[in-house]
C-alpha cells in the first residue's frame, strides 16, 4: 500500500480516476508495479478480462496518467513525477525514463453504451466520440496537420453530423483510427489506445435484439486500431467477456488475453486486493478486527492460485465501519455492495431457460459444492439472446459470480461460489425472478391449483404444479441447515399468495389446529369450503406416493381440520397430502369430516 497523504480518506464509492485518488488524498492500494508488464508485453494488443468492480477502470486511468505526454511541452513530465512519487513504479528508473509521459494516449470508456435499442445506443456512442474529439481540439492549432484533416476533425465534435445515418456512421467507424493518425502526425510517435468496458455495447446489443446493427459500428471502430499491422504502439482493452474472433478481433491473430483463468498470470494481483492489502487497509483505519468478516463476505476469488478480495466491497465496507459517528462499529454488518451495482440482470435473463441439469448444478453451488463446468473464454455475442447453457456458466465465471476451484483439462474445470455476498446475490436474483414470474404464469397456475383444491380435484393439480417445480430453481441456503420442507412450504405460500384474495380467505401457515400445526390451511372466498395441506419432502429415490399418503394420514390422525370446523359456514373440508422429491411432486386428497 502507498498513499501520499498522512491522513488518507477512504471514499464511499472509489473514483476510477487515478489523478483524483492521489490529489484528493484517497487511500490508494498501489498497483503501479503492473504498469510495466501490461505495457511491455510481447504483443501490441492486450485484452484484460476481470469481474466488474475489480478496478479495471482505475488501472486504465493509471496507465493514461503514467504514459500520457504533455502535448504543449513533450519534455515536461512534472505531472507524472508528482502523481507517481513514492509509488512502486517509480523505483524502475529506466522504465520511467523511457515511458513516463512519453506517449500520445487515446483513452475512452464504452460503459454508457448500454441502451435498450440501437438508436439510443448509437446516440450514446456518438456522445463518447464527440467528447473524445473535444479533448483533442488543440489539434486544430497544429502546424503538422493539413487543412483537409482539420476540417474532417471538426466533424467529430458535431453531434448532429455523427447522428446522420450514412456519413455520420461511417465517420464514427473511422473515428479512432483517424484520431490516432492525427496524433501520430503531430507528435511523431505512435499512440497508445486504452479502451475500457469494450464489451458492454455488444452484450447489450445481443440481449436487446440489435446486435447486427451495432457490430458493424463497433467492428469498424476497432478494426484499423487493434489489428496486427495497426500504426499504434499499444492497445489495452478491458472488460468482463471476450467476444469471439468473428466479431471485432478480425486480424488480431496474436492478441494476449489475460483473464481469471490465465495460467502463469503476471497480472494476477493487478486487480482486486490481496489478503495483505486488505489487512493493511483495515489496519490503516484501526479496524483490523474486521478482517475475518471481510474475508467471509468478500474474499474467495482465485486467480492463478492467488487469493483475491473484491476491492469495491472491501473499500465500501471499510468506509461503513470508519464513517464519523458510529458508536458501535461492531453493529455494522457487511452488506452486499457488489450486488447493489449494475450487472445482475444477466442471471435473471438466463434463468427461464435453464435445463433441469443446470438447475441441479445451481443448487449444488448454493449448497457450497464445487461443480464441474465447461467454460469458454470466447463468447459469440450474437448468440447471447439464445440463452445457451454454456454461455450462462461462462458469463457467471467471467463476471465474478463463480471462481475457479480446481483446474481441469481443456475448457472443463471445477468452480464454486466465492463468498457469502455472492451466495446472497444468487439467492436474491433467483427469488426476484420467481416473484416476477409469479405475476404471469405463476399467478395463472396458482388460481387453477386453488380452484382444483377447493373442488377436491387432485388430478388437476399435479400436472401444473410439477410444471412449475421444473421451471423454478430452489433457493435453499444450506448454511441455515433448515429442513427441505421449509423451501417447499415457502414455494406453496408464494403460489397461494399469487392466487389473490378473490379465491382464498382465512389463509394460515403453521398455525395450531387439532393436535399440531398443519402446514397450510385456508377457506374459499365464501368460507363454505376448507382445505388442509400437509407437505413432505423426500430424498431422491424415495416413494413420493407413499409419502403423500402418510401426509394425508397425518392430517386425519392429528385432526388438523379442527380450526376450520369451528365455523358453521364451512360445510366441506378437504385434506391434501403433497410429497415433493426434487422438482416433482405427488398429491393425494380426500374429503374429511
Amino acid at each position: 500500500m502507498q498513499t501520499q497523504n498522512k491522513t488518507p480518506i477512504i471514499p464511499a464509492a472509489g473514483p476510477s480516476n487515478f489523478r483524483e485518488y492521489i490529489e484528493q488524498g484517497y487511500y490508494y492500494v498501489d498497483k503501479t508495479e503492473f504498469i510495466r508488464p501490461a505495457f511491455l508485453g510481447t504483443n501490441p494488443q492486450l485484452l484484460i478480462l476481470r469481474p466488474r468492480r475489480f478496478g479495471k477502470s482505475l488501472f486504465q486511468s493509471t496507465l493514461k496518467y503514467f504514459l500520457g505526454m504533455n502535448y504543449k511541452n513533450p519534455d515536461d513530465v512534472s505531472l507524472q513525477q508528482r502523481l507517481f512519487k513514492g509509488l512502486k513504479v517509480s523505483a524502475d528508473r529506466e522504465f520511467c525514463e523511457q515511458n513516463m509521459g512519453r506517449h500520445p494516449v487515446v483513452s475512452l470508456s464504452l460503459k454508457k453504451v448500454d441502451e435498450t435499442s440501437f438508436d439510443k445506443a448509437y446516440a450514446a456512442l456518438c456522445s463518447v466520440v464527440r467528447t473524445l474529439y473535444r479533448d483533442f481540439r488543440w489539434l486544430l492549432d497544429s502546424d503538422r496537420i493539413d487543412c483537409y484533416d482539420k476540417e474532417e476533425f471538426r466533424k467529430g465534435q458535431n453531434l448532429d453530423f455523427l447522428l446522420t445515418p450514412v456519413r455520420g456512421r461511417q465517420y464514427v467507424k473511422d473515428s479512432l483510427s483517424f484520431l490516432c493518425s492525427l496524433l501520430a502526425d503531430h507528435t511523431g510517435r505512435y499512440p497508445v489506445v486504452l479502451i475500457d468496458e469494450y464489451d458492454v455495447p455488444l452484450q447489450k446489443a445481443a440481449l436487446g435484439g440489435y446486435y447486427t446493427e451495432m457490430i458493424k459500428i463497433i467492428k469498424g471502430m476497432f478494426e484499423d486500431v487493434v489489428k496486427d499491422n495497426a500504426e499504434v504502439r499499444k492497445v489495452v482493452l478491458t472488460g468482463c467477456l471476450k467476444a469471439s474472433k468473428e466479431s471485432i478481433f478480425t486480424g488480431m491473430n496474436n492478441i494476449t488475453v489475460n483473464s481469471v483463468l490465465t495460467q502463469n498470470n503476471i497480472l494476477a494481483q493487478a486487480f482486486g486486493f490481496t489478503p495483505a492489502e486488505t489487512r493493511d487497509l483495515l489496519s490503516c483505519f484501526g479496524r483490523t478486527e474486521f478482517y475475518e468478516k471481510a474475508r467471509q463476505w468478500y474474499d474467495g476469488y482465485s486467480i492463478d492460485k492467488q487469493e483475491i478480495f473484491c476491492p469495491w466491497d472491501v473499500t465500501s465496507y471499510t468506509c461503513a465501519i470508519t464513517k464519523p459517528g458510529p458508536d458501535n462499529p461492531e453493529s455494522i454488518e457487511p452488506q452486499p455492495y457488489w450486488n447493489n451495482t449494475s450487472g445482475n440482470s444477466i442471471i435473471r435473463e438466463f434463468l427461464p431457460d435453464l435445463s433441469a441439469e443446470d438447475a441441479d448444478r445451481m443448487q449444488e453451488l448454493l449448497d457450497g459444492k464445487d461443480v464441474k463446468l465447461q467454460v469458454s473464454e470466447s463468447l459469440i455475442c450474437k448468440d447471447l439472446s439464445k440463452h445457451l447453457s454454456e454461455h450462462f456458466w461462462s458469463i457467471l465465471v467471467f463476471t465474478g459470480y463463480l471462481t475457479l476451484a480446481k483446474r481441469g483439462s481443456g475448457e472443463v474445470h471445477e468452480f464454486r461460489i466465492p463468498n457469502t455476498e455472492v451466495r446472497q446475490c444468487f439467492n436474491y436474483n433467483i427469488q426476484k425472478y420467481q416473484d416476477q414470474k409469479g405475476q404471469g404464469k405463476f399467478g395463472g397456475t396458482a388460481k387453477a391449483v386453488v380452484t382444483a383444491l377447493l373442488s377436491g380435484d387432485s388430478d388437476s393439480i399435479a400436472g401444473p404444479l410439477n410444471e412449475l417445480l421444473r421451471g423454478f430453481v430452489s433457493v435453499r441456503d444450506s448454511a441455515t441447515r433448515a429442513p427441505k420442507e421449509n423451501f417447499y412450504q415457502g414455494f406453496m405460500n408464494g403460489l397461494f399468495a399469487a392466487a389473490g384474495d378473490s379465491l382464498i380467505s382465512e389463509y394460515s401457515s403453521n398455525r395450531e389446529s387439532g393436535d399440531g400445526y398443519p402446514d397450510i390451511t385456508f377457506k374459499s372466498h365464501d368460507r363454505k369450503t376448507g382445505v388442509v395441506l400437509e407437505l413432505k419432502a423426500v430424498p431422491s429415490g424415495s416413494d413420493i406416493d407413499k409419502a403423500a399418503a402418510l401426509a394425508l394420514e397425518q392430517i386425519e390422525q392429528k385432526d388438523y381440520a379442527a380450526a376450520l370446523r369451528r365455523s358453521e359456514a364451512t360445510k366441506k373440508i378437504f385434506g391434501c397430502g403433497i410429497a415433493f422429491r426434487g422438482r416433482e411432486c405427488a398429491i393425494l386428497m380426500k374429503e374429511i369430516a
